[in-house]
């Protein structure tokens, strides 16, 4: 099965233009609100991933753990936990590509562009 993860970044003419400081105020605002926008709706849909993850994988560890005889429920753990972490891994790394990049990327250029606006305009 493919798996596609979408994912935005930042423009390159935008990213110079804000490193390069040549956008006003006002269109910074706009670039901003776009961003800030998108990152918004990208942490609610990583959010619910997570939780539904979450359940899921609450529901296989109890059914395997039911199911098993008493001496094998030590075993078990060593291989539940490393699936756990690797579902942790992956939910990061989702996030990252959904909304980490474009966030990391506009602050980085808005720090060298305009750092006096650093704290007013960061995502």
């Amino acid at each position: 099965m493919l798996v596609r993860i979408q994912y935005k970044s930042l423009d390159d003419n935008t990213k110079r233009a804000i490193e390069a400081g040549q956008l006003n105020k006002n269109q910074l605002t706009q670039i901003n609100a776009s961003i800030t926008e998108h990152v918004n709706s990208k942490k609610k849909n990583v959010i619910v991933s997570f939780a539904i993850m979450l359940i899921l994988f609450v529901f296989m560890a109890v059914s395997m753990l039911s199911n098993t005889a008493l001496e094998d429920k030590t075993h078990l753990f060593i291989f539940i936990i490393p699936i756990f972490a690797m579902i942790l891994i992956m939910e990061y790394v989702s996030a990252w590509l959904a909304y980490g990049r474009l966030r990391s990327q506009f602050n980085k250029a808005l720090k060298k562009g305009y750092p006096g606006s650093y704290g007013e305009f960061l995502v």
